[in-house]
């Protein structure tokens, strides 16, 4: 039986999940519920109360406030475009695994804002997304591939 997983995960020196990733390339509206309802699955299962869903070019930032169990008090509390470099090209060495380069991108990113002194030349909405605790959070753990990604280098 396949369970799902994340795509990333920012954990904590101890091991606690401090935020999960959920990266989808497609961002229809279709794909984007069925991407933050696997994350509210996934942050309830996994005891994580905060996720991000990277959603072509957005990105949303899901909460639980855990007011009540099994994830019912989940619920999106920003969204932001994402920058555009982010987004996969038409570079033929990435035929027919845009998603997988995708989701490599967005983990370099959050790596880069992790080392970032500041977010300040973010626009406004990811400054706003990535304001505190979130940036505490990123900040403290260790960001890390959830599951085995396929690399342009071993094809």
């Amino acid at each position: 039986m396949n369970t799902a997983h994340p795509d990333i995960v920012i954990v904590s020196p101890d091991g606690e999940y401090l935020i999960i990733v959920e990266v989808k390339l497609n961002d229809n509206l279709s794909h984007r519920q069925s991407a933050i309802e696997q994350l509210k699955s996934l942050m309830a299962s996994m005891g994580c109360s905060v996720g991000l869903a990277v959603t072509g070019d957005h990105i949303l930032l899901l909460r639980d406030s855990l007011e009540k169990s099994h994830g019912e008090s989940i619920t999106m509390v920003s969204e932001a475009l994402l920058p555009e470099h982010l987004l996969p090209s038409a570079n033929e060495q990435w035929k027919g695994h845009y998603d997988l380069e995708f989701e490599a991108r967005i983990q370099q990113w959050l790596e880069t804002l992790k080392q970032a002194p500041s977010l300040e030349n973010l626009p406004s909405d990811l400054r706003q997304l990535f304001s505190e605790p979130t940036i505490s959070l990123l900040r403290l753990g260790e960001i890390r591939a959830a599951g085995p990604r396929w690399s342009k280098v071993a094809s």
